[in-house]
């Protein structure tokens, strides 16, 4: 049966699958990128909740050389392909198998840079709240949470404009729409997206500042904050 984020049964094709359903998805990662205060050659110690098949980990490691990630996913066939992937990059990465908030963050005090992409939204509200509160004790003072990830709009108008922009960017990608769409669908009662505004408070809740919206496409955002100095 498929976990959470198991878009696909074959954890080979998720990379090309998600850039054929995510638009702008480098651009996503892009902006998860940017927004770190950390210089490039900062030795920093960062987690990545949700790693997937490392992509957007072995981004990370390249960006920051002196970093270091604990790459978390639940997903035995997502972590294989990030242990093939992120082989070249030896003890810098290090992968765990653990769901959140139950598993990870573990650690208080532990991280300068938390990041996830296009996993939270799995989480139900209460969890949510949960897993800000966890991930703002993880992190040391002044360190980041950037998290890229599907949004959820209150006006119906704009979820079906949404929906709408989804299935032309998978045909502008070459997909034989109605197929794909079927497989992408049936990962959808795992979704429980929120809204950006709901997130942004929550996160302030949670008592982290400089909290803001980053990158914003449709229903696609990226939002973080800093835990105070």
């Amino acid at each position: 049966m498929k976990k959470p984020g198991e878009v696909f049964e074959d954890a080979s094709v998720y990379d090309p699958g998600i850039e054929a359903i995510v638009p702008r998805y480098d651009e996503l990662h892009d902006a998860l990128l940017n927004a770190p205060p950390h210089d490039r050659g900062a030795s920093i110690r960062a987690l990545e909740l949700g790693a997937g098949t490392g992509e957007l980990t072995a981004k990370l490691l390249t960006r920051f050389p002196e970093s270091s990630v604990v790459a978390v996913d639940h997903s035995e066939g997502m972590l294989a392909e990030a242990d093939r992937k992120l082989a070249t990059f030896g003890d810098r990465a290090t992968i765990e198998e653990g769901a959140f908030p139950d598993d990870y963050p573990e650690e208080s005090d532990a991280y300068d840079l938390v990041v996830s992409s296009l996993a939270i939204h799995h989480l139900d509200a209460a969890d949510k709240r949960a897993l800000f509160d966890a991930i703002g004790d993880a992190l040391v003072p002044g360190g980041w949470f950037l998290n890229g990830d599907v949004i959820r709009f209150d006006a119906p108008h704009l979820e079906a404009l949404s929906s709408d922009m989804i299935a032309n960017w998978v045909r502008s990608k070459g997909w034989e729409e109605q197929e794909f769409m079927d497989i992408w669908e049936a990962s959808d009662d795992y979704d429980d997206p929120s809204t950006l505004t709901d997130q942004l408070v929550w996160l302030r809740e949670a008592g982290f500042e400089s909290v803001t919206s980053i990158w914003q496409y449709y229903n696609f955002a990226v939002y973080g904050g800093k835990k105070p100095e």
